[in-house]
């Protein structure tokens, strides 16, 4: 048995389901939605539809630069997307679709539509460019690890202090009204602003989070195979 397969039996193991917040009732809504899809609407058709609402999403957070009303179109794409992730993949089991093809697809749809909504942040008048590039680096560390997890045999999902995809979706949607009800628009214009320096410090503990999560699954494994 080589490494890759030792790391696989072992997490298989002794792998825990980290939930969020929001997870279960999540899973219980997606689970009684898949089967009232009508025939005619696809998997692939829902993932599709997640990416065009990101794509809402972050064209209103971009247009929001010269008229602040397009903000309303920030939640509207958001849950738009956050329908359309969520459901893709239980309606693919419940008509027993299976294929890594498929899987492949809606990970990649789901990493691009977050790639849209962070980016377009940068540009909008909610968050400064470098804030969303420490945001968009801890997302893409966190999903990283989370497609190893998925490799290594283990639950992909993963919540830090009970905050996982679909809180994180929240946060995106109302955010820009938090910003402007707390007079946070437009920060920083080129020097660190307070928000800046609180998102730097919220994006430490994140990794600390995610390197002591790396030492206990290790840990885990490490016990399991002994």
């Amino acid at each position: 048995m080589n490494f890759s397969e030792d790391w696989t039996d072992g997490a298989k193991r002794v792998a825990p389901r980290e939930t969020s917040f929001l997870s279960a009732w999540q899973d219980r809504a997606v689970r009684s939605l898949a089967p009232r899809i009508p025939a005619k609407v696809s998997a692939a058709d829902l993932t599709k539809i997640s990416v065009m609402g990101a794509a809402i999403a972050a064209a209103a957070l971009l247009a929001c630069r010269w008229e602040i009303w397009f903000v309303l179109l920030v939640p509207i794409g958001v849950a738009v997307n956050w329908i359309g992730a969520a459901v893709d993949a239980p309606l693919r089991d419940h008509r027993q679709q299976f294929g890594s093809r498929h899987k492949l697809t809606e990970h990649l749809a789901d990493l691009v539509a977050q790639l849209l909504v962070i980016v377009a942040y940068g540009l909008s008048p909610f968050l400064s460019l470098g804030s969303a590039a420490v945001v968009l680096a801890c997302y893409l560390l966190f999903s990283a690890y989370s497609f190893i997890r998925v490799a290594a045999g283990r639950e992909g999902q993963m919540a830090l202090i009970g905050i996982g995809a679909a809180e994180f979706r929240i946060l995106m949607a109302f955010w820009p009204f938090a910003a402007l009800a707390l007079g946070l628009a437009r920060p920083g214009s080129g020097d660190f602003s307070p928000l800046d320096y609180a998102i730097v410090l919220l994006a430490a503990i994140a990794v600390v989070n995610l390197g002591l999560k790396v030492v206990f699954d290790g840990r885990r494994i490490s016990s399991a195979r002994g």
